[in-house]
């Protein structure tokens, strides 16, 4: 993708990140936790302020660390709870400096724990088969701790399971049969999407170009967005029955725009990525996994 369109991209989210942060948040979940991480995270890559860096560490201790406040264990979150903490995984990336030595090793020992449970645990291991967004969920989360973790075998199998998501979770011609087939089978392509892509993100490599993998019977990444973006242009071209709720609201700025833009060098993505609405409703904030994507294609200090 050219530099002259990333560059627009940057300055665009520049204003909104600065704008988010600013606000005098105090997260009530897990998932604005995550949210609040994320953009003051953001806002430091952006900005170079340490004010923000120091406020995300503040967070980080009281949610992961603190025994009266933080979150509960990976078993009691489950699958689907963790999502979240993939983010979170990612933005640690970049607060390494701001962290003692102590921090450091207590929150990376949190995320090895979460990395224990999705490869140990029966539920967790059942929801990876899973061709829904589920096992979305699992390997977007597998593939953000074991980054963070800078856990290389951890990330080979990684690659490993993607190409049997891509099997398993997508069909011929780029949808996702489990969630067509679901109540709110819209929310649940996009919900299924960011996490299928944000995963690629995370675990394609000039040497293992995820990205461009596409198995002898037609799936592959670009079917998936080829198929979808339109619809997401025009939603009339949806053909698939519409959510009950919120059907209208539901596309948003779904960051596999901007991946699949940077990915495959199609500004025509990125550019749907950024006329679509950026705050997140409520009601759709569980479906929304990853808030902040230029912390995604950043890339961080240490190799990370």
């Amino acid at each position: 993708m050219a530099q002259s369109a990333m560059e627009s991209v940057a300055a665009m989210e520049r204003t909104r990140v600065l704008a988010a942060a600013a606000r005098d948040v105090e997260p009530k979940n897990a998932i604005e936790f995550s949210a609040r991480v994320a953009v003051l995270t953001a806002a430091f890559v952006v900005t170079n302020d340490e004010a923000y860096a120091g406020r995300a560490r503040e967070l980080l201790n009281t949610w992961l660390l603190a025994s009266a406040t933080k979150l509960a264990s990976p078993g009691k979150l489950g699958v689907m709870g963790m999502a979240p903490l993939a983010e979170v995984a990612v933005a640690l990336r970049f607060l390494v400096d701001f962290l003692d030595a102590e921090m450091l090793a207590a929150l990376k020992s949190v995320f090895k724990d979460a990395q224990e449970y999705l490869q140990t645990d029966h539920d967790a291991m059942l929801a990876r088969d899973k061709s829904d967004v589920r096992g979305a969920a699992w390997l977007l989360e597998w593939a953000a701790f074991a980054r963070l973790l800078q856990d290389e075998t951890a990330m080979i199998a990684g690659r490993r399971w993607f190409r049997q998501a891509l099997r398993k979770q997508v069909s011929a011609d780029g949808t996702f049969p489990e969630e067509i087939a679901s109540p709110n089978p819209l929310r649940n392509t996009l919900f299924h999407f960011d996490l299928l892509m944000g995963a690629c993100q995370l675990l394609s490599t000039p040497f293992d170009k995820l990205w461009d993998m596409e198995l002898m019977d037609g799936p592959g990444l670009r079917v998936v967005v080829a198929w979808l973006a339109p619809r997401i242009t025009d939603l009339a071209t949806w053909s698939a029955v519409a959510d009950a709720q919120y059907f209208r609201s539901v596309p948003l700025r779904r960051p596999g725009l901007l991946f699949c833009g940077r990915a495959y060098n199609r500004p025509e993505y990125v550019e749907l990525w950024k006329s679509e609405p950026a705050e997140v409703p409520g009601v759709l904030a569980s479906t929304v996994p990853i808030r902040e994507p230029l912390l995604w294609v950043t890339r961080a200090q240490h190799g990370l």
